[in-house]
């Protein structure tokens, strides 16, 4: 590569041609044979038209890309390959699988750097799943949530379903024929939450629909995660540790059927149930119907039979209570009876008796009530006279005594009269209306006014002695 000189400036530079040039020439002297590189599709961009792929390669190391480059698979080797990778996996190549490639490198001034895809090698990517896999349980295990799905205990009866699948799939709709058209009429309420069941999508689809199913679990009684057939690869989602563990947490019973017999998956170690297609997973439901049916019809048979044991034994009973109370009520008529006749006999004596004493009493009665009668007029009579003796007595003692006071009364009376008193020469001094009782009331010059027998006289006072 030689370097130029631009007569405007005195720097030396090389043409963007000669540079990439020069790095094509480097990396086909450094890179002079394949390599087997170990990588992640992130992309597969598969063109069908032209046959040609053009896979995005990246390495992850906790979700964050350390190393991405473009690669190309001619149509020619594409086919060839793929049709090697299918016919060991079951499974196409996809996005999002860990793939062992022979791979060499290549710079084209235009297109850059990348890498040509010769082979892919099929049994390194199931080696790489079961590693995953190996890990996931590890992780689960080591956490004590490996079986807390399987320990739950689901309704007797998983009337009310929520499926995750993909409403296209044969799978889903064997599921919803066998349990809608089933011989026995036994009616399931089901509700499709569409997902990604394939691929690496498959993981943040399906642990969507199990959050969104969360939210309204009081209104299902389990959760299906259902779909069609398919190979080990196309199930490697099912063993990452992220859909387990919502799996294995989840609050409902969670039935898979995703259609492979063997080398269960995580998802369907940790799941409440595993069933191999979604037909079995009807099956299973329709199952539980007939054992609970079962139960009834166990329950009724043991309910009719205790029934009758019941009846039979009170019939018994009864027969047993009727016959003692018959020979008790005899017995007892029969003592009644005796008592009656005795009381009977006892009644009519103590009653002939008891009249004849109630005859004497009447006799003895109606000859004292002859006689008692005048007896007691004639003591009222004397009682009567000598009352009247009595009062008179006493009328006339009374009045003698009362005239007896009157008079004495009278004299007092006429002795006190001031008239008499005046008469014998005493007078009645008084001052301003009212009688002078003590010379302390009275003062010199006072008028006062004197009442004697006969008349009166006014005088002024001259002087008070008030000794």
């Amino acid at each position: 590569m030689s370097e130029k000189i631009n007569k405007e400036s005195s720097k030396k530079h090389f043409s963007l041609l000669e540079l990439t040039k020069s790095i094509e020439s480097v990396i086909k002297k450094t890179y002079t044979r394949s390599y087997w590189v170990k990588a992640e599709i992130a992309k597969l961009n598969y063109y069908p038209k032209s046959g040609h792929c053009y896979p995005d390669l990246v390495e992850k190391e906790n979700g964050v890309v350390l190393a991405q480059i473009r690669a190309t698979i001619w149509a020619g080797q594409f086919n060839e390959i793929n049709n090697k990778f299918l016919s060991v996996t079951k499974e196409p190549l996809s996005d999002g699988m860990t793939v062992l490639i022979r791979t060499s490198v290549s710079y084209h001034p235009v297109y850059g750097l990348g890498l040509h895809i010769n082979d892919i090698e099929p049994s390194f990517t199931l080696g790489e799943m079961a590693k995953e896999k190996l890990v996931s349980i590890e992780k689960l295990q080591l956490n004590g949530i490996f079986n807390n799905n399987k320990q739950l205990k689901p309704d007797l009866l998983m009337q009310r379903i929520a499926v995750i699948s993909v409403e296209t799939s044969k799978g889903y709709h064997d599921f919803t024929k066998i349990i809608n058209e089933n011989d026995w009429g036994y009616e399931f309420f089901h509700m499709l939450f569409p997902a990604l069941l394939q691929g690496e999508g498959a993981i943040s689809s399906i642990t969507e629909q199990l959050n969104q199913i969360k939210k309204a679990q009081k209104y299902f009684d389990v959760v299906l995660i259902i779909r069609g057939g398919g190979g080990d690869v196309g199930l490697s989602s099912y063993d990452n540790y992220k859909l387990a563990k919502a799996v294995a947490l989840f609050p409902l019973p969670i039935i898979t059927g995703i259609g492979h017999a063997t080398n269960e998956t995580v998802v369907e170690l940790v799941a409440y149930k595993n069933k191999i297609t979604p037909t079995d997973v009807g099956y299973y439901l329709i199952q539980r119907f007939h054992n609970f049916s079962a139960r009834i019809q166990n329950a009724q048979n043991t309910l009719v039979n205790k029934s009758k044991q019941i009846t039979n034994n009170e019939k018994l009973n009864l027969k047993n209570i009727g016959v003692v109370l018959k020979n008790g009520s005899d017995a007892l008529i029969y003592n009644n009876r005796l008592k009656f006749t005795s009381t009977a006999h006892s009644f009519n004596r103590v009653s002939v008796s008891f009249i004849q004493s109630q005859k004497l009493s009447f006799a003895s009665l109606t000859s004292a009530l002859s006689y008692k009668p005048k007896l007691l007029i004639s003591q009222q009579e004397k009682q009567v006279q000598q009352l009247e003796k009595q009062l008179l007595t006493s009328v006339k003692t009374n009045m003698q005594s009362s005239n007896t006071r009157i008079s004495s009364l009278s004299d007092k009376l006429r002795l006190l009269n001031p008239q008499n008193i005046l008469k014998r020469g005493y007078s009645i001094t008084s001052h301003k209306g009212t009688m002078v009782l003590n010379t302390n009331e009275l003062k010199v010059d006072d008028i006062v006014e004197t009442q004697t027998y006969k008349g009166s006289f006014t005088s002024k006072v001259q002087s008070v002695n008030k000794k």
